[in-house]
């Protein structure tokens, strides 16, 4: 696979880039570790990392075994995955009620096959003869599905390995995002272990003077504010109530940050904080945080297995939303030297 792809001469050239997209990754996670960026770095480092190790060993017999399980993969990622998504979309919404942000993943795989059979569609040459406007919009489309599909993979990795990089152990103060109530007054499962894992947090961090801070705030169906309910439930933990702080004027992510900067730097002594949120979301408050300047370090409560595709295809849609004008520039400039070039011709 190798060699018919012309890289082999090029071994050098990809052992270089192994090394400059590896030390990318270091120093930006370094510096820090909520910048997208370094999903990116990652990506490159693995896809470099591969044809590296396919440099290595070719004419051995673990060279044929790599490009097998490249092949896999390739199979794995083009034509499983989409039904996958599919198929758990429709689970999460049997389970969880029907609603927009439910439905992400399965739109999200929808999107995906509509991409791959748009290129085939054009590569195998069906369609009104000499029609470049026709070919142009295929083409545009196809790229879309690809690029975003190439950044969710490098999303999806990094959001995996942010955690298990090595943190801090003991905060001055930890916020824990609010996910809704039930009958508008006590958290659900998802949110439960949100506090759950944020009180292990607190307890840890006591001896350096910690307080907790519910950050969440009362929807038009709910009874009290989710600060409130989520206050009422550490108190069953155990957790002194002149540690905990409300934060319950926010009605998203980007708020509940914004609002306990706030409450933070109004008060005196340290400020070291984590937020705690579900794993599927701690790169998202990870980056949000960072755009607010707000020094933090995110820690991810566990997430049920069925939930993590539609959770992380939500989560991606919602950095696409920040990040929109990033995501359309890099797309353009890829798009445009290929459309040009096509009318020219």
């Amino acid at each position: 696979m190798l060699n018919s792809l012309g890289l082999l001469k090029y071994t050098n050239l990809i052992y270089l880039m192994i090394l400059v997209s590896g030390g990318l990754f270091i120093v930006s996670v370094i510096i820090d570790r909520r910048r997208f960026r370094n999903a990116i770095y990652l990506q490159l480092f693995i896809i470099t990392g591969i044809i590296g190790l396919q440099a290595a060993l070719y004419d051995t017999p673990a060279y044929m075994i790599i490009n097998v399980v490249m092949v896999l993969m390739i199979t794995f990622l083009l034509l499983i995955v989409p039904f996958l998504l599919i198929i758990n979309g429709f689970v999460v919404v049997k389970r969880e009620g029907f609603s927009l942000s439910n439905i992400v993943a399965l739109l999200f795989g929808i999107l995906i096959i509509g991409g791959e059979i748009g290129s085939l569609y054009s590569i195998s040459g069906v369609g009104p003869a000499d029609s470049k406007l026709y070919f142009c919009i295929i083409l545009l489309f196809s790229i879309l599905v690809f690029y975003l599909s190439m950044i969710f993979l490098a999303f999806m990795f990094y959001s995996f390995l942010i955690r298990i990089i090595p943190r801090r152990v003991t905060y001055n103060y930890v916020v824990v995002l609010g996910a809704g109530l039930i009958d508008g007054e006590r958290v659900t499962k998802l949110l439960s272990e949100r506090i759950d894992k944020a009180v292990k947090v607190y307890k840890r961090s006591k001896k350096v003077g910690c307080c907790l801070i519910m950050s969440g705030g009362q929807g038009p169906d709910e009874k009290i504010s989710e600060a409130q309910a989520m206050k009422n439930y550490a108190l069953t933990l155990g957790v002194d109530e002149k540690d905990i702080l409300l934060e319950d004027q926010s009605a998203n992510t980007m708020e509940n940050l914004a609002n306990c900067k706030q409450i933070i730097e109004s008060r005196e002594g340290g400020n070291s904080t984590a937020v705690v949120t579900s794993q599927y979301h701690v790169l998202r408050a990870d980056v949000y945080a960072r755009s607010l300047d707000f020094p933090t370090t995110g820690i991810g409560a566990h997430t049920a297995f069925y939930y993590w595709p539609a959770a992380m295809t939500r989560e991606y849609a919602g950095l696409m939303r920040h990040y929109w004008q990033t995501f359309l520039f890099f797309y353009l400039l890829f798009v445009m030297p290929l459309i040009l070039s096509l009318f020219q011709n």
